[in-house]
């Protein structure tokens, strides 16, 4: 067990023993301070009391017959000093003035006494506190302890059950130690033998990391998609960008030289707008792109001519049939981005043939008459790095990988169909279209 292992333990537990006695210490010392109070208020106050209520009915019947006998029980003893005369008064007790005093009488005794006057005579009554002080034992101290055992016991089980909680907290902190973050498969935490999680503190802090896991594996994941989605989507604006640079070495007239550069600045600004958007997708949320109202038949119209350009297939036709002008409110890049995977996938499986765009009122078909796919095949078509039968042309498939991931993050729907050997047909819906149709030719 390592140095923090044992930090956070010995913190833990020494922390809960710390409390624990600080608590039973300060109950004991007030339960003894409680009974110390108890004992003196009735050494100060009850005997005091009784020795007045003696003192006073001895008076009372004294007056009514003056050899009325004084007390004399085990407890307290009377004598008395007649008209000055202490004869019948101890030494130890005949100079005692009238009130209440404690008495040194002997060597192990010293009684509380009463002292008061009447008539010229002087009343002494001594309690003797030794029985007192046996039953205040008995009826003090004994109760006392009992308490104080009962305080310690439960205090002990109080321990025990914080010391239980405590553990599997500092098992849970174990677990987090060693969770091993570099496999790059963050799975949720075991907690199975982790003993008992019904407690509502634990439960949280176990659902709190679990969601922790959970957001760390969708930032990876995102990383992940930014590197391939980087690396695929730049490939189809850089191959625009070397064709032009060649074309450029060929081409003296400047007229087409300047029409040249203009494609290649476009393509560059496509392509740091792209790398913008792809960076805005690798974040948690898209609050940052910028939305605005499209005109499909625009941007499906240069897509085609961009994608045409990078995938030249000179036996293939390429069309555009829309049955009115639909717009759409989405990020133009990320719409681009799909298209342009779409219609480059379309023309890469495209040998010879046609490739067709269909803008209707639901949205956009891309059909082309390629290899086509089969149904194993089109079951895992939208899966990363996923490439089909048909293996002979460059890519990673991820294309379609991309295509899914961003129509699921925005809410369109996306279907496939495609037929072995004669094509395949992909569709994307859009919830709430502005569709305006053609006016019909006469």
């Amino acid at each position: 067990m390592d140095l923090n292992n044992n930090i956070l333990k010995g913190g833990l537990n020494s922390k809960l023993i710390r409390v624990f006695v600080l608590q039973v210490l300060a109950i004991s010392v007030a339960t003894i301070l409680g009974v110390y109070a108890a004992a003196i208020v009735v050494e100060r106050v009850l005997v005091q009391e009784a020795l007045n209520g003696e003192a006073e009915h001895f008076w009372e019947n004294f007056r009514n017959d003056q050899d009325f006998p004084l007390p004399n029980t085990n407890n307290l003893r009377g004598y008395m000093a007649r008209r000055s005369d202490f004869s019948g008064v101890p030494d130890w007790l005949a100079d005692q003035p009238p009130g209440f005093h404690r008495v040194h009488e002997g060597p192990d005794a010293e009684p509380v006494v009463h002292v008061s006057d009447e008539g010229g005579n002087r009343l002494y009554l001594v309690f003797d506190e030794v029985q007192v002080s046996a039953l205040a034992f008995y009826f003090g101290i004994a109760p006392l302890t009992g308490v104080l055992l009962l305080i310690y016991l439960l205090t002990w089980l109080g321990y025990l059950m914080s010391r239980r909680a405590v553990s599997t907290v500092v098992q849970l902190a174990e677990r987090v130690r060693d969770y091993d973050f570099q496999t790059g498969e963050l799975a949720r935490l075991p907690l199975d033998d982790l003993g008992d999680t019904t407690d509502a503190e634990v439960l949280t802090l176990i659902n709190a990391f679990n969601q922790f896991i959970s957001r760390m594996e969708s930032f990876i994941q995102r990383e992940r998609n930014f590197t391939r989605n980087a690396s695929h989507e730049l490939r189809t604006p850089l191959a625009v960008v070397k064709a032009n640079l060649e074309l450029l070495e060929r081409f003296d007239d400047p007229a087409k030289r300047e029409r040249i550069l203009e494609r290649l600045m476009r393509t560059v600004r496509d392509m740091e707008s792209l790398v913008e958007t792809l960076l805005i997708l690798a974040r948690e949320t898209e609050s940052k792109l910028s939305w605005s109202s499209v005109v499909l038949n625009d941007l499906l119209a240069e897509l085609l001519d961009q994608v045409r350009r990078a995938v030249p297939r000179e036996q293939v036709t390429t069309s555009i049939r829309a049955t009115g002008l639909v717009e759409v409110d989405a990020p133009e890049r990320v719409l681009a981005i799909v298209f342009t995977n779409l219609l480059r996938n379309a023309l890469t499986y495209t040998e010879s043939g046609t490739v067709e765009v269909l803008i209707d009122r639901g949205g956009v078909s891309v059909k082309d008459t390629g290899c086509g796919m089969s149904e194993a095949d089109l079951e895992r078509m939208f899966e990363p790095f996923y490439r089909g039968h048909d293996r002979s042309n460059e890519g990673y498939g991820l294309g379609l990988a991309i295509v899914r991931r961003l129509c699921n993050r925005f809410g369109w729907h996306l279907h496939a169909d495609s037929e072995l050997g004669a094509g395949t047909e992909i569709r994307v819906e859009f919830s709430r279209v502005k569709f305006q149709p053609f006016a019909e030719k006469k």
